[in-house]
């Protein structure tokens, strides 16, 4: 039987982003007896090497186009059409707001049997012109991908696809943090060796809401307890004077990193997320991973990706009561933040295994060529 040939189109790829995580990890771990995939990015790689970090055997294309908008983005268009015709793939398979727009496109124009375009958050992003847009774009899709029934539902509602075309397939982990101590130390961090440590891995954009995580860590009972954030971003002043605002003079820290996440999640004592909206947190998984209890709001994806009171605390989106709440019995019980800790660890591996996510995925490519709905 022939390989089912598949081509991946994505925005860009950098080595921190939880979609483009994702995507490599099902890129690498396809099975090359049943698929042959290609990758196509719109703008350059971030990663050096990039086609040895997704795989020795996925042919690469940079199509180098900034923006949709011009002649090179419509010349663009053309030869990746051409391309697809050409090389009679079976699959498009897109990621991120351009990508999604132009693989779409360039799939009809090819003919390509099975369009599949991937949504892994609630649209906090959405305007009324995007929505229009992705409206008229979606008519031609044939399938979603989504990584929750909470950006099933987004999808469904906002974006008006059909919901028996929308498969929901959860994130997977091949790459599972082992039970050593991390090499890592807290005084590393500056963090006294003694202390606690509360820590959140988030990008420092506006949606992650990391001032009510300086808000809250103000308010937490122990004043030995340190805060951290592991992310990136161009200005870090103002959480810094939100921090000394708070009374977190020298207890708040922010680490520029992308490396060794687990490494440096095995040194927290809880891991928080406050973000307003979310479709699957990739942070909140890796936190019970690590075998850490996680504190999260209760928005989007959230629900499926933690067990409220088994692995970890959901707090009504917007309580930062609760949050303190929450934080204060876990830092002041360390039997419960134990146990905790040992239940998310099961339960998070066995629940977002990759090895599911390869086997699910794999299946609903099959499915796809078919033309038939979603029952499942």
């Amino acid at each position: 039987m022939p390989r089912i040939k598949i081509l991946y189109i994505i925005d860009y790829l950098s080595a921190g982003g939880g979609t483009e995580r994702q995507m490599r990890q099902l890129v690498l771990h396809l099975d090359r007896e049943q698929f042959d995939p290609t990758l196509v990015t719109l703008r350059p790689i971030k990663w050096l090497n990039m086609p040895e970090h997704v795989n020795p055997n996925c042919e690469h294309i940079c199509l180098d186009v900034p923006r949709l908008a011009g002649p090179k983005a419509a010349l663009a268009l053309f030869r990746l059409a051409r391309f697809l015709r050409r090389h009679r793939f079976d699959i498009v398979h897109t990621f991120f707001q351009d990508a999604n727009l132009m693989g779409v496109l360039a799939g009809t124009l090819a003919g390509t049997r099975s369009i599949i375009v991937s949504r892994r958050d609630i649209g906090h992003w959405y305007t009324p012109g995007k929505l229009f847009v992705l409206r008229q774009f979606n008519r031609m899709a044939d399938y979603f991908l989504v990584n929750s029934d909470a950006v099933k539902r987004s999808v469904a509602g906002h974006e008006r696809f059909r919901p028996e075309r929308i498969k929901v397939v959860r994130n997977g982990y091949f790459d599972l943090p082992d039970d050593s101590p991390s090499p890592l130390s807290k005084t590393e961090l500056g963090v006294p060796a003694d202390s606690p440590l509360v820590g959140v891995v988030a990008n420092l954009g506006v949606v992650k809401r990391i001032d009510n995580f300086i808000r809250v860590a103000g308010r937490v009972a122990d004043k030995k307890c340190h805060f951290v954030v592991i992310g990136a971003s161009d200005n870090v002043e103002p959480f810094y004077d939100l921090a000394r605002q708070c009374g977190l003079e020298g207890r708040f820290h922010i680490l520029h990193t992308l490396e060794n996440i687990f490494n440096h999640v095995k040194l927290f004592d809880v891991g928080v997320l406050t973000s307003d909206a979310e479709g699957l947190s990739n942070t909140l998984i890796e936190y019970q991973l690590c075998g850490k209890p996680a504190l999260a709001f209760d928005v989007g994806g959230n629900r499926e990706a933690l067990r409220d009171g088994r692995t970890g605390y959901l707090i009504p989106p917007g309580d930062l009561d609760g949050m303190v709440k929450g934080l204060d019995a876990l830092l002041t019980d360390h039997g419960l933040r134990k146990s905790m800790g040992a239940n998310a660890a099961a339960w998070a591996r066995q629940e977002f295994a990759g090895q599911r996510l390869i086997e699910q995925t794999s299946a609903f490519y099959r499915h796809s060529l078919t033309g038939k709905d979603i029952t499942d």
